[in-house]
């Protein structure tokens, strides 16, 4: 099965398809791309309720925002699912997150541990580097 989607945020793009690679969280078939004015990171998602959630929302177009030069942030338009169980996060450059309080998804570009409450949604694939250079409109 395979599986592409186009998302497209004011000056980020985002595409979809399936492939498989083995992490701490047991990974899913889905990984997405993030482009904001031509800067791509690819994410490889987890087999987790909150990321199921996320990749179904797809395509989307939304506002980039930096916060604390640690990670830029977007609000999907419906708040995910998650559980307790998935509420494991180490803080660390690379990782495709969810902050459950404020329903906001998020892109390290640098480590930053901000409490239990961050899902991880995904981990970096390619183009880790390519995250910091985004930009918000």
């Amino acid at each position: 099965m395979n599986r592409i989607l186009a998302v497209l945020f004011l000056g980020i793009s985002m595409a979809a398809s399936t492939t498989c690679r083995a992490q701490t969280l047991p990974l899913s078939d889905m990984q997405i791309k993030i482009t904001s004015r031509g800067h791509t990171a690819t994410f490889h998602l987890y087999e987790t309720t909150g990321a199921k959630q996320f990749y179904d929302q797809l395509p989307l177009e939304l506002d980039l925002t930096n916060f604390r030069d640690a990670q830029w942030m977007f609000y999907p338009p419906e708040k995910l699912s998650v559980t307790e169980q998935e509420a494991y996060h180490e803080g660390k450059k690379g990782e495709l997150s969810y902050y459950a309080p404020w329903g906001d998804v998020f892109m390290l570009y640098k480590d930053y541990y901000a409490g239990d409450q961050m899902h991880r949604l995904g981990i970096n694939v390619t183009g880790i580097q390519e995250i910091k250079k985004c930009q918000a409109r």
